[in-house]
């Protein structure tokens, strides 16, 4: 697991440069029109807070309930803002891939075990991300529900 922390200790030192592949891919992609309308300068400091705090967040002292609360969050400031959730969990999904690009483009892996390792962090960065990404849409559902609610009691008072 040496490599495993090594690797994130790289890819939280190097989130800036990261976190503008990500801004430059968020904001060209089709997908995520939302992200075109923010400033280069909002959207690289979400991204760079997430690398930043990987070695956090990919840590197995991490209660699962923390990373819950944290992409909730998202979820719901996202939604509050217009964002479609598919544009969000497309935005997750090229910050991961960002991530990975850059640990493959700088070489740091050469040896087989390092690539073993890297597998396994690969793993744990992949489940990070599928948490992530189940949280922000749950969030999405849980308001949509709650909307959903005073309509529904105002379509069964208006029929009785």
């Amino acid at each position: 697991m040496i490599v495993a922390t090594k690797l994130i200790k790289i890819i939280e030192k190097n989130s800036d440069i990261i976190a503008e592949e990500w801004v430059d891919e968020v904001t060209t992609s089709p997908y995520t029109r939302s992200y075109w309308n923010l400033s280069r300068e909002e959207l690289h400091e979400r991204a760079a807070g997430i690398c930043q705090r990987m070695g956090y967040f990919l840590g197995r002292q991490l209660p699962k309930e923390r990373l819950a609360s944290f992409y909730r969050r998202i979820g719901q400031v996202r939604r509050s803002q217009g964002y479609q959730v598919e544009e969000v969990v497309m935005a997750l999904l090229l910050l991961k891939r960002q991530i990975w690009l850059f640990v493959l483009k700088e070489g740091f892996l050469t040896a087989n075990w390092e690539l073993y390792q890297a597998l396994e962090l690969n793993n744990r960065v992949v489940l990070y991300f599928d948490r992530a990404i189940y949280f922000v849409t749950q969030a999405y559902s849980e308001q949509d529900k709650k909307e959903a609610e005073p309509r529904a009691a105002e379509k069964t008072s208006e029929e009785e």
